[in-house]
């Protein structure tokens, strides 16, 4: 069965380049046997860097275990202060791993499009790079929450 979408084969150095974008090669220099490897990008952004680098299903696993996190403080009367200091931690764990997080989630991408090639190496390569639109989609909805949240005349 022949489809007319799908391109020549391609290596699979050259679908992770295609995958990771025009910042490839930063990616590309994550040694395989390397744990630490340091993203400014995960360390100051956290969760919007996970939604900018399309890994959804990790950003939706923070939201769930900040959730959880931040409900389990409450309920231990945590002072805010290290509440703060506990909302950090994600985003060191991001800075500390980020580069090797973002690296395995595109090799695991390239793998499956390698075993099953149902489409065209360029809406693969449009699958993968990066997207302002969620992080910024993200931002606008925390703020409408808060606004709707800490606005006490207003009726919704």
């Amino acid at each position: 069965m022949t489809n007319e979408n799908v391109s020549a084969p391609h290596s699979a150095a050259a679908l992770l380049a295609m995958f990771i974008g025009p910042r490839a090669q930063a990616y590309s220099q994550v040694s395989p046997h390397q744990a630490f490897s340091f993203s400014w990008a995960g360390l100051i952004f956290g969760a919007y860097w996970l939604l900018y680098r399309k890994m959804y299903a990790y950003f939706f696993t923070l939201l769930a275990c900040g959730f959880f996190a931040g409900l389990l403080m409450q309920i231990i009367g945590l002072s805010l202060a290290y509440a703060l200091a506990v909302a950090l931690i994600p985003n060191v764990i991001l800075g500390c791993f980020g580069k090797r997080l973002y690296i395995e989630f595109a090799q695991s991408k390239v793998k499956a499009y390698m075993q099953n090639q149902q489409y065209s190496a360029k809406v693969f390569a449009e699958a993968g790079g990066t997207a302002f639109s969620m992080p910024i989609l993200w931002l606008f909805s925390q703020i409408g929450l808060y606004l709707m949240l800490t606005t006490p005349f207003l009726k919704y």
